[in-house]
């Protein structure tokens, strides 16, 4: 159960492009490392999952001047039921790419095991995409931790 929880609490967070004049999430892949640290909670009606992840995420189909390849430190605080179903979350990455521009991701884990977020805040190229939403869903995960994660477009 708790692999199925960390495969939730990995982060999935994509960057965003112009197209046709508007702007518009590009699809993403990530790979979400084993957690460097994780702490659990327990409550008596339920617990907090709290890990810590380094992504790498794969922006082949990212427009000309964005890095095709970029990590991203992610931390995540994931509910759990008193039987151990995940029902909330948070998660947080943030990133700095290879020119020196920032962005910081923010997203909501639904009790489905989705990820729904926004950029939240960018410098440089990333600043003129902040607000846009996308949702990201795990594709594969292994017994490690170790997962494939899949983002587009809210919209």
């Amino acid at each position: 159960m708790k692999n199925i929880i960390l495969a939730a609490a990995i982060s999935l967070l994509p960057v965003t492009a112009f197209a046709g004049g508007h702007l518009k999430v590009w699809n993403m892949a990530g790979l979400a490392n084993a957690p460097s640290s994780s702490k659990m909670m327990e409550g008596t009606t339920g617990s907090i999952m709290i890990n810590s992840t380094t992504d790498l995420w794969d922006w082949s189909e990212a427009p000309e001047g964005f890095p095709t390849l970029v990590t991203a430190e992610c931390n995540q605080s994931i509910a759990l039921t008193a039987e151990g179903a995940p029902f909330g979350g948070v998660g947080v990455c943030s990133m700095m790419d290879p020119d020196g521009d920032l962005a910081i991701y923010f997203g909501e884990i639904t009790p489905q095991l989705e990820y729904v977020g926004s950029l939240t805040a960018g410098s440089g190229k990333y600043e003129a995409y902040v607000g846009q939403k996308f949702v990201g869903t795990v594709t594969g995960m292994l017994s490690t931790g170790q997962q494939m994660y899949h983002v587009v477009a809210a919209d």
